[in-house]
């Protein structure tokens, strides 16, 4: 089905009586799979204009964005009921510059003069709200909202207005910046960049727990906490996108906890009590003079696995 969709299918669907029609767009969306239990999950979102890839891509290739003049419409999703998000992902989509005391007044404005709309949204579980954001060339539109508003008075840049409070009086350094707004920064990261796995919100999976006691078992010792939520983080992006990684400096365990991450998602934990299942097999590509060690210490941290080193000579022409 996602294929189908994906490929620029027209699907039809009859709910309460009423028949949809579907007319999709040719790799016109962003997918990604995951699955649950024996069940392929795959989520489709609309690309944006500006996200639509060079003509003739296959799915999966990197490409460049296709640069143009031409008015683009944005695909907005957001949880039902949600201004405040609403606004945040807006704000993403337009370069014109935004900040929280304009809200009410740009998500009314832009919805009177036709350039943001709701979708119907027809789901059985999740409770979402739809936009379209349509936006000039250079966000013309949205800019022109703002100057309409600063002209009439209805929003006010912080400190424009002589006499009027900006936060910054007792702001006279860097230290002192971050002693007043710190705690917002850190909130407006922490909302932008939500992490794969947050091992202060969520537990760390079975399979990654198992092959940990595994290597307790093997070499004696136990991957620290952080290397579990880095292990946790890769096996969940592999799972989302089949590509991760992990960068960190030399001493960091980057092989044990690459190997936890593979040996998790793959379950081979639990793929060595069941008969039948074949044999896998996978390539690590790496300088000679550490070799030795990566096979080492697959073998300390994969059960059932067994790391072989393979020299292939240089040929000069």
């Amino acid at each position: 089905m996602a294929d189908a969709i994906y490929g620029g299918a027209t699907i039809e669907a009859t709910q309460n009586d009423m028949a949809r029609q579907l007319q999709s767009t040719m790799k016109g969306y962003q997918r990604q799979l995951s699955h649950d239990g024996v069940y392929a999950v795959v989520t489709l979102m609309a690309n944006d204009d500006s996200q639509r890839e060079n003509p003739g891509q296959e799915d999966g290739e990197e490409g460049t964005l296709e640069k143009t003049e031409q008015p683009r419409k944005c695909y907005i999703f957001c949880p039902e009921r949600d201004r405040v998000r609403l606004f945040e992902e807006l704000d993403h989509k337009t370069a014109a510059p935004l900040i929280p005391a304009f809200r009410d007044y740009v998500l009314a404005s832009l919805q009177k003069r036709g350039n943001l709309r709701q979708l119907e949204v027809i789901s059985q579980k999740e409770r979402i709200d739809a936009w379209t954001l349509d936006l000039e060339p250079d966000d013309k539109n949205v800019i022109e909202v703002l100057e309409e508003g600063l002209k009439a008075g209805t929003i006010q840049i912080p400190g424009a207005v002589p006499g009027d409070p900006d936060g910054f009086d007792e702001v006279n350094n860097v230290t002192g910046y971050l002693n007043t707004f710190g705690v917002t920064v850190a909130d407006r990261i922490r909302d932008q960049f939500v992490p794969i796995f947050n091992p202060a919100r969520e537990p760390l999976s079975d399979e990654v727990l198992r092959i940990n006691d595994y290597i307790m078992q093997k070499a004696g010792y136990s991957l620290y906490d952080a290397q579990l939520a880095v292990a946790e983080a890769v096996k969940r992006q592999l799972d989302r996108k089949k590509t991760a990684l992990i960068i960190a400096e030399c001493g960091s365990d980057k092989t044990k906890i690459g190997s936890t991450a593979l040996g998790a998602l793959h379950g081979l934990w639990t793929a060595q009590k069941k008969d039948g299942r074949g044999k896998s097999f996978g390539v690590v590509m790496y300088p000679s003079h550490v070799t030795q060690k990566w096979a080492r210490e697959i073998g300390e941290t994969l059960p059932n696995t067994h790391g072989s080193m393979l020299f292939l000579p240089l040929q000069h022409n």
